[in-house]
């Protein structure tokens, strides 16, 4: 007998309607990968990211996707968008308009990079690993 449909956590709905996604829009596989990847890294990373600033740019990135989709994958982007913002509590008011909309985040990003792998990495290798962060995040 089929178990009956349990509520599924908001982390749960938005890895379900990611995969949908990547099922219908295979395309977009590796960049829908990458934005699951900050969205565990917003659940990872709360104590450390108190503004939510990553979850901000993910659900702005949701809303402004980098390739052309149809209506319905387009809406279930825009689903997993909201479902973000309601998880992390943010107004509307909160979200940049475009992932590029949040000065100082290279700055953040550098300085995190360094407090976790300053001992392991010299200066050039963060900077290279900061600049690649930034191109995916589109800063």
């Amino acid at each position: 007998m089929a178990e009956p449909n349990r509520p599924r956590s908001p982390t749960q709905e938005l890895i379900a309607r990611v995969l949908r996604i990547v099922r219908a829009s295979p395309d977009a596989a590796s960049e829908m990968l990458e934005l699951m990847f900050l969205v565990s890294q917003i659940e990872a990373l709360t104590s450390v990211d108190r503004e939510y600033r990553d979850a901000r740019r993910v659900i702005s990135r949701l809303r402004n996707p980098l390739w052309d989709m149809g209506p319905a994958d387009r809406e279930n982007l825009l689903k997993a968008a909201e479902t973000i913002r309601k998880v992390c509590n943010l107004k509307e008011k909160d979200i940049p308009v475009t992932p590029l909309a949040d000065l100082g985040e290279r700055e953040r990003i550098e300085r995190h990079l360094v407090a976790v792998l300053g001992k392991e990495l010299d200066a050039v290798q963060i900077a290279r690993v900061t600049g690649a962060v930034a191109a995916a995040l589109q800063l």
